[in-house]
């Protein structure tokens, strides 16, 4: 019995230790299987900060050991011919009322509330109520003006309102930089302005600024430098810092005098003649250089947002292209007369008053259609100056089809009809000037005397000049330098084309003074007879903008003149949007141009011919 005991207990005690081996290898896994997961899991965190985020952690460690920052750049100023400032940013501040919620600082505030608001009101120059309703009970920061100039802020900063040492208590102050224009609305146009685009950030607008705010706007600066654990400045790291580039400044051609005139005096014609707007041009011809450049309606371009009709922003005297009407007639005499196909005694008979278009082109759908003069009225035998001073349709355009019509169009485009300038203004436009192939009789006929072809006023001054030049195209331009710390480029006089020779538009400016002398300008413009002027008016049809043909008793009428004819120190255009007064340039366009010449006659050292 016993031994069976002892064999029953052995085998008890070997079971035992199997049991207990197995439980020991179990554990062992367990334990291999969280190290296996926590490895992994390490793993995996490492990547994650190695690949993942490595980049929002070195920003973050760089933070601790670097710092960076940017500098404003000041924008460039814009100054007239004669450095009269146009455009230039200054100083400005946004003023705050603050007070921290220590009872005893409030208190002291209170006690003199009423002080503090007379004060205020007085300095800023605004009504004491609208400073008091600002100042509540509960207040605690406050906006009380914005854009103040720096010798009001000075006047708040240092007013000891709660008595002496108190100077500046309960005001606060912040700087910004704010483009000013200090001549209000003087070559508002030209110059354009600053505004927002659609994510606030400044963003220049029409004219110079629109064009060229790259380099007016400058270059940010950049910082960058290492620090130790205590945040100072390691002076042996490596510093190299981008400083901030200034804007460039522009010097413009424009004459401030003569701007200022000729801002008085279109506003006045606008109004006078119930126009839609109206626009001028004063260019010297000789180099290109604009001396004077007017819109009106206009805008004050730091209250641009005071506009309620967006076209009155745009330079309409680049930007509109239009039917110009019989300004055209001196560049289809003088296309002509460079030609060959006429002679400088030309002649014209108009004995109907009309030019039977069927007859001159021999379309058959042109048949029993007709050109007339203004009047319907025969005009008889005309010189060129005669064909001038009656605006002669029907002369014009039987002067014009002597010219063969690929040769005809040509000197359109050498006299830069539907040719891009480049001017620099950011809403300057061109013409479109259909292809030759798609050219007619009809066209050439209708484009002798500015129906059917269209420009705008700086194109069609610019074609002018060539007459009044001497038969060269000088390139328009209104920005004669610009400058910044490291260089200075000055624009020079560029030549554009010569699109006839010197004798055939000295024929032509001596035909068109005669053309005044015989009354070109009309009755309103006596007076201009004493100076020796060259110049010639242009009527013309409103095209419909939805469909063919053209509205009733609407019209743009335009005047361009230069003087001395024989050696002219300027050249105008003036043209007037649908005049109300009348359909007639020698109503409308004429006076508007003889009370600027007027005007500035003597700014330019134009003298009276005895």
């Amino acid at each position: 019995m016993a031994k069976l005991n002892h064999l029953y207990t052995s085998q008890k005690k070997v079971r035992g230790n199997k049991i207990s081996t197995k439980s020991h290898h179990n554990n062992i896994s367990l334990v291999g299987y969280a190290v296996s997961i926590l490895a992994g899991l390490i793993l995996l965190q490492i990547f994650r900060w190695q690949v993942i985020d490595s980049g929002a952690l070195k920003s973050l460690a760089s933070e601790q050991y670097q710092s960076s920052g940017t500098q404003t750049a000041s924008r460039g100023k814009i100054s007239a011919a004669d450095g009269t400032i146009l455009a230039v940013d200054q100083p400005v501040w946004d003023v705050y009322a603050t007070l921290s919620t220590d009872e005893t600082e409030r208190k002291k505030f209170f006690d003199q509330k009423d002080k503090f608001v007379t004060e205020v009101a007085s300095i800023l120059s605004v009504e004491k109520t609208t400073i008091e309703e600002k100042i509540t009970d509960g207040f605690v920061y406050v906006s009380l003006a914005k854009s103040i100039p720096t010798d009001i802020k000075n006047a708040l900063a240092q007013a000891n309102i709660f008595g002496d040492g108190t100077a500046g208590f309960g005001l606060y102050f912040e700087n910004r930089e704010q483009r000013v224009y200090p001549n209000g609305t003087l070559a508002a146009h030209l110059l354009g302005f600053i505004g927002k685009d659609e994510t606030g950030d400044a963003i220049g607008q029409y004219g110079i600024q629109g064009y060229y705010f790259r380099d007016l706007n400058g270059t940010e600066g950049y910082t960058y430098e290492e620090k130790d654990s205590a945040g100072n400045v390691i002076l042996t790291s490596e510093y190299d810092p981008i400083l901030p580039r200034e804007g460039k400044d522009f010097t413009l051609t424009i004459n401030p005098n003569l701007q200022t005139k000729v801002e008085e005096q279109l506003e006045k014609g606008v109004k006078d003649t119930r126009s839609k707007s109206g626009s001028v041009i004063i260019m010297d011809p000789k180099t290109g250089a604009i001396l004077a450049m007017a819109n009106y309606p206009t805008y004050t371009p730091s209250e641009y947002w005071r506009i309620s009709e967006p076209w009155i922003l745009k330079n309409r005297a680049v930007s509109d292209v239009y039917e110009y009407g019989s300004v055209q007639k001196p560049i289809t005499l003088a296309i002509a007369l460079d030609a060959g196909t006429i002679k400088e005694d030309y002649t014209c008979n108009d004995s109907t008053g009309k030019l039977d278009l069927y007859e001159e082109t021999g379309y058959l759908d042109l048949k029993g259609r007709f050109i007339y003069t203004w009047n319907k009225k025969a005009n008889g035998v005309l010189n060129i100056a005669g064909i001038f001073a009656k605006s002669n349709n029907p002369c014009a355009a039987k002067a014009g089809l002597t010219v063969d019509l690929p040769k005809f169009y040509s000197y359109l485009q050498a006299f830069g009809i539907g040719q891009f300038i480049g001017v620099g203004l950011q809403d300057e436009s061109t013409s479109y000037m259909k292809p030759l192939a798609q050219w007619t009789l009809l066209d050439q006929i209708t484009a002798s005397y500015g129906q059917g072809i269209s420009a705008t006023e700086l194109q069609v001054v610019s074609a002018l000049s060539a007459i009044a030049n001497h038969g060269t195209r000088m390139r328009p331009y209104v920005i004669s330098q610009i400058s910044d710390e490291k260089e200075t480029i000055n624009i020079t006089p560029q030549v554009l084309s010569q699109p006839v020779s010197k004798e055939v538009a000295d024929i032509v400016s001596k035909d068109m003074a005669e053309g005044v002398q015989q009354d070109a300008l009309g009755g309103l413009a006596k007076d201009l007879k004493n100076y020796k002027i060259a110049a010639k008016t242009g009527t013309a049809q409103v095209a419909k903008s939805d469909g063919a043909g053209y509205l009733d008793d609407l019209s743009n009428a335009t005047a361009v003149g230069f003087a001395p004819y024989d050696n002219p120190k300027f050249i105008m255009i003036v043209k007037l949007e649908e005049p109300q007064v009348s359909t007639y340039a020698s109503y409308t366009s004429v006076p508007v141009w003889r009370d600027i010449f007027l005007a500035i006659k003597d700014d330019l050292e134009i003298q009276e011919e005895n």
